[in-house]
This record gives C-alpha cells, sequence and structure tokens, in this order.
C-alpha cells in the first residue's frame, strides 16, 4: 500500500521530491539576503555611530574655541572674525577661521595678531596632534613708543604641527614654510626658498628644548646687508635652548633668560654665505646690550672670499685683508680629501665678531635694551 500511494502522488522511489528542492532553494536565498541586510544594518550603524562620534567632538571644538574667545574678552583683549566652520568629515575634523584678528591694547607693546585663514585639522586615532594651515597673509603689530612696528608674513604655504603631552603641554612642534617672504616696517625683504622649524621639549631641569632651524637661498632685508652681501645659500643651526624667560615685553623676557643664566647650545653650525662655508659648534648667549656673546669652534672654506667681500663692503682696508690672508695661509689645513680649511675659533665678545685675536665686524644687538 505504500509503494501504491507513493506512485499515485506522482512519485518515484529513491528519488529527491521537487519541492524539497524548491524549499532549500528558497531557504538558501533568504539566508544570504539575512546576511546582506545584517552586514548592511552593521555598515549603517557603525556610520550612523561614528557621525555621532564625530558631531559630539566638533561641539567639544566649538565649545572649547567659544571658551577660549570668552576668557580673552574677559582678560581685556580683543578677539574679532568674520566668520568660522566645522568641517572634514569623515576623514577628520577642521576648523577654520577667516579674518581672525586678536588685540592686546593693555600690553606695554600693544600687541596685535592678524591672520586671512586659520585651519586646524585634528585627527580621531591621536587628538594631542594638531596640523594647522595658514594661507594668506599673517600680521604681527606692536607698539615702540609712539612708533607703530609691524611684520607681513607670506607664503606659498605655510603648514606647521603642535603635539601635546597628556597633560596638554607642548612637546613638539615643526613647521614648513615654502617661500616665505616679509614685508612691512620690520625686516622688510627678507625672503627665502624654504625655512624649516622645528622644536622639542628637553629636560625639565632647567627647562630646555632642541631646536632646529633650516634656510636655504636666503635675502637679507634691505637695511641688514651683511658684510658678505644680502644673498646667502644656506644656514643650518642645530642646538638646545637652556633657561626660563618670563616678563611683558621681548626686551624683560630676553633680560630674565640672560640673567638667570640662558644659553643656547649648538651641536650644528653649518653656514654658506657668498663663498665662505662654515661648520662648526659652539655656545652663544646675551651681554647686557643684547649682542651677541659666544664662541664658535669650527672649520672656515674659502676664507679668502670672506676677506675680499669684507673689504670690497668697508669693514677691512685692503692692507688689512692682505695682511689677513697671509696670516691666514700659515695655518691652513688640509682634510683627508686634500681640500684646504681653516680651523678657527670664532668668539663673539664686546659687540665685535673676533677671529682669534684679529676683529672681523661690529655685532649690533638683537633688540633695543631697555631704558634703565
Amino acid at each position: 500500500m505504500a509503494r501504491s500511494r507513493q506512485w499515485q502522488a506522482g512519485e518515484r522511489p529513491g528519488k529527491p521530491q521537487k519541492g524539497g528542492k524548491l524549499e532549500k532553494s528558497v531557504a538558501a536565498c533568504y539566508i544570504h539576503a539575512m546576511r546582506y541586510i545584517i552586514l548592511a544594518g552593521l555598515i549603517v550603524g557603525a556610520l550612523l555611530g561614528y557621525y555621532v562620534l564625530w558631531s559630539h567632538l566638533a561641539d567639544q571644538v566649538a565649545t572649547q574655541a567659544t571658551a577660549w574667545i570668552e576668557n580673552q574678552r574677559r582678560q581685556g583683549r580683543e578677539v574679532e572674525y568674520t566668520g568660522w566652520r566645522l568641517w572634514g568629515f569623515p576623514y577628520r575634523l577642521s576648523l577654520t577661521i577667516t579674518n581672525l584678528n586678536w588685540r592686546d591694547p593693555q600690553s606695554p607693546l600693544a600687541w596685535k595678531l592678524g591672520v586671512e585663514e586659520f585651519t586646524a585639522h585634528l585627527q580621531f586615532w591621536d587628538l594631542h596632534h594638531a596640523i594647522f594651515e595658514l594661507p594668506g597673509k599673517q600680521r604681527l603689530g606692536w607698539r615702540e613708543g609712539n612708533a607703530e612696528k609691524n611684520v607681513e608674513l607670506t607664503a606659498e604655504r605655510f603648514r606647521a604641527s603642535l603635539v601635546l603631552d597628556a597633560a596638554n603641554n607642548p612637546l613638539r612642534f615643526a613647521a614648513d614654510i615654502a617661500k616665505p617672504a616679509i614685508g612691512g616696517n620690520v625686516l622688510n625683504g627678507w625672503s627665502a626658498e624654504k625655512l624649516l622649524l622645528h622644536a622639542r621639549r628637553a629636560d625639565s631641569q632647567p627647562p630646555s628644548a632642541d631646536l632646529s632651524l633650516q634656510a636655504d637661498s636666503i635675502t637679507l632685508p634691505a637695511n641688514m646687508d651683511g658684510p658678505l652681501g644680502r644673498q646667502m645659500t644656506s644656514l643650518k643651526l642645530i642646538g638646545t635652548l637652556r633657561g626660563n624667560a618670563y616678563g611683558s615685553s621681548p626686551e624683560a623676557m630676553l633680560a630674565s633668560w640672560r640673567d638667570g643664566g640662558g644659553v643656547v647650545d649648538f651641536q650644528t653650525v653649518s653656514l654658506h654665505w657668498g663663498g665662505l662655508m662654515l661648520d662648526g659648534d659652539g655656545t652663544l648667549t646675551l651681554d647686557k646690550q643684547f649682542r651677541p656673546l659666544g664662541a664658535l669652534g669650527g672649520q672656515i672654506r674659502n676664507a679668502n672670499a670672506g676677506i675680499d667681500a669684507l673689504a670690497a663692503a668697508g669693514k677691512m682696508k685692503p692692507d688689512e685683508a692682505a695682511a689677513a690672508k697671509a696670516a691666514l695661509t700659515l695655518v691652513t689645513k688640509r682634510d683627508a680629501k686634500g681640500e684646504a680649511y681653516l680651523p678657527v675659533p670664532l668668539t663673539a665678545q664686546e659687540g665685535k665678531l673676533f677671529l682669534g685675536p684679529v676683529p672681523l665686524f661690529s655685532l649690533a644687538p638683537v633688540l633695543t635694551p631697555p631704558t634703565p
């Protein structure tokens, strides 16, 4: 009877039922569809969660920026801007402020700072690392007596970064500036092809920072024509700044740094100026008149070119230049490649730069000393 019922139903013994195949196919499609739906849901949920996190951090940044502006105004400083916007989703969190102007009318120098556009970028995986971009013109102004001083900086590219430690204290700073040029009535005419700045906090007793500066194809300001001309091929300085500074003006800060034993220890001093090339290391501070004070040991190559430039600039008389060349010939040495170099002790003291016992030229104060 069982076999008869199977044949009556149109089924053949030993063969799978057609209805079973269909049910399995439908079930498989349903499972696949559910997998895609679940995957899509997870993706949408993750994106939604990421957007909520981004929005939360954006609100925090906006709150902190507003609090900083209000705090500055409570302290009597002026802060103005034409607009700001938060952007960068989904890759990063960016804040752009346009036409930012900051003034401190209560300070002795009445500091003023103006930035055409300022953008700060934060990355979610490292919120203690900020990247800055400053296109356009940056302006710094102050007052000396009745005179208004100002510096205007433009650059083809101005990028910088700041790294903070866990307590939000500065740890590292770097700036990469392409084709910077300075206008205004201070340092007017200074320019370079490239300027790199690096600063890193070193040991804290006493306060110190590792510094690095590199500039290429430098043009000195018109009012600071050096003894070797205005064109400097390259300058590289690597050293450690030691000592603390405090005060309400640049003069007071420099004086406190100097009087507290402040010094810069240079591990690398490399200068290519005209035909003269200098490599060495040394120590530098300031004297009571804010003039450079220190000593440098190193090697000078093509020293005769430097002497010729000094004579052409009127810093040395022709007979003094000839005597200097003759004297330098006696102490010239050769390196492993057979190239001539001059081992030199350079000292800055009493407002002059000395090559051994021979004075080369006068050194101007880096700032005008305050009136006692």
